[in-house]
């Protein structure tokens, strides 16, 4: 019979492999999602093809679980949008209408009144029916756990037809039309799925049954490690930026705002290279990857400033990959009126493209000195670009501010909420949809 690991929503079952692990399926996981614990086998979630041993026996139970909301934050990093859901439903659906079509006008393989009849059935299920449709039926499919074992002449007269063309196979939701990965029928599925309903892939079986002699930690790494078809499965994101202290501040606050996300990225230390901060250095950075051919998909981040604004132009000639991705930090909301210090004293002006480095991201509660948000000191001037470059004052003292607000909620979590995420979370938001644009 072989062996099966398994994908469940909730102890419900969506997608299954036979004698291997799936690599796509595991890459939505990390290797802290992995929980093991003894079980007996009759325990187990209920296995699309059934429970062959119910005995009371013990086995080491291996599973990686997340809940549904994080699942679905990393296959949107990933590219498995909602929009791409979308996309490839309505590519399958119609490979499949193609398909039965020629069947039905094929009558040697259309011989039958029973064929006939199941082949108009499909096909009419396919034309009269949307995404949200199949996600209705889908939905209850997975609150009346309809499985394997459901005998169709049990179900109520007036069911929806989707729901019959879903079980008709008796393979679950694999006919939700999806373009054959897996971790698109997920997304589309999480669409009508609580965010805290727990995700899981159980290997159990495939352990036991010795196809991997590794310990259970080791697995992840072996099967992703292993997977030489497809260079981004196993490879992270790797971030740029302008100086050691924004790669820092980034990577701590990704750590602490969306710690399921970060096993996905990595960043290049400035410290650790001994490249310098600025952003030419960061222009150098990257030309010298576009020379060397790279393939990584990196994001480089440039400040929100004038001296970004001229790093960036002097990209322009350069051809650019499409696996490398230039960004700025976002515009603010609170740059748009904000104090400067210029000749005439404080002026308040929209700061966006000027003087957005990463401190103004930091939030209101640490811009905020007595009551009032610390001002921008106008520099230097960009004769090119005919912009003055500003600064914030008291910049160390600001990043200091920040970083005992970063340890603080690092400590206890629970006092995250007592603090302005706002400008931070948006530069976030910004890094996990720039591959999706």
């Amino acid at each position: 019979m072989g062996s099966y690991c398994e994908l469940y929503i909730s102890n419900y079952s969506i997608a299954s492999t036979k004698n291997e692990i799936d690599p796509f399926l595991l890459s939505i996981f990390q290797t802290e999602d992995i929980r093991t614990f003894d079980r007996k086998i009759e325990e187990r979630h209920q296995l699309l093809h059934g429970i062959e041993d119910e005995s009371e026996e013990v086995e080491n139970a291996i599973q990686y679980i997340n809940s549904a909301k994080n699942i679905r934050d990393r296959l949107n990093v990933m590219g498995f949008t909602l929009e791409k859901s979308k996309e490839n439903f309505k590519e399958s659906k119609a490979e499949s209408l193609l398909q039965l079509k020629e069947w039905f006008n094929d009558s040697s393989f259309n011989s039958s009144e029973r064929m006939n009849e199941s082949l108009t059935s499909q096909i009419d299920v396919l034309e009269n029916s949307s995404f949200d449709d199949f996600l209705k039926a889908s939905k209850e499919i997975i609150d009346n756990k309809y499985g394997y074992d459901t005998k169709i002449e049990e179900l109520p007269k007036d069911i929806n037809p989707i729901i019959l063309y879903l079980l008709d196979h008796g393979y679950g939701l694999d006919r939700f039309p999806h373009n054959y990965d897996q971790r698109t029928l997920l997304r589309a599925l999480l669409e009508i799925t609580p965010p805290d309903t727990p995700i899981t892939y159980d290997i159990t079986e495939l352990a036991e049954g010795g196809y991997y002699e590794q310990e259970p930690d080791s697995i992840y790494d072996e099967v992703i490690g292993n997977w030489s078809y497809d260079y981004e499965l196993g490879d992270k994101f790797l971030i740029l930026a302008e100086g050691t202290s924004d790669i820092n501040t980034i990577k701590k606050s990704l750590d602490l705002l969306y710690p399921h996300l970060s096993g996905y990225y990595s960043f290049m230390d400035f410290g650790i290279s001994n490249a310098s901060g600025s952003a030419s250095s960061l222009e150098a950075s990257v030309k010298s990857f576009v020379g060397a051919d790279i393939k990584n998909k990196i994001i480089a981040l440039f400040d929100n400033d004038t001296a970004a604004a001229s790093a960036i132009k002097g990209l322009s000639k350069t051809k650019i990959p499409g696996n490398i991705k230039i960004k700025k930090y976002p515009e603010l909301d609170i740059a748009k009126d904000y104090p400067t210090i210029g000749p005439t004293g404080i002026t308040n002006m929209d700061v966006n493209g000027l003087a957005g480095s990463l401190e103004m991201y930091f939030g209101i509660d640490v811009l905020t000195e007595n009551k009032e948000l610390i001002p921008i000191q106008w520099k230097g001037y960009d004769s090119s670009l005919k912009k003055y470059q500003g600064e914030i004052i008291n910049k160390t003292m600001v990043q200091k501010k920040f970083d005992k607000k970063l340890k603080e909620c690092i400590a206890d979590r629970e006092k995250i909420e007592n603090y302005d995420w706002s400008g931070i979370d948006s530069l976030l938001q910004m890094i996990f949809e720039t591959f999706n644009e």
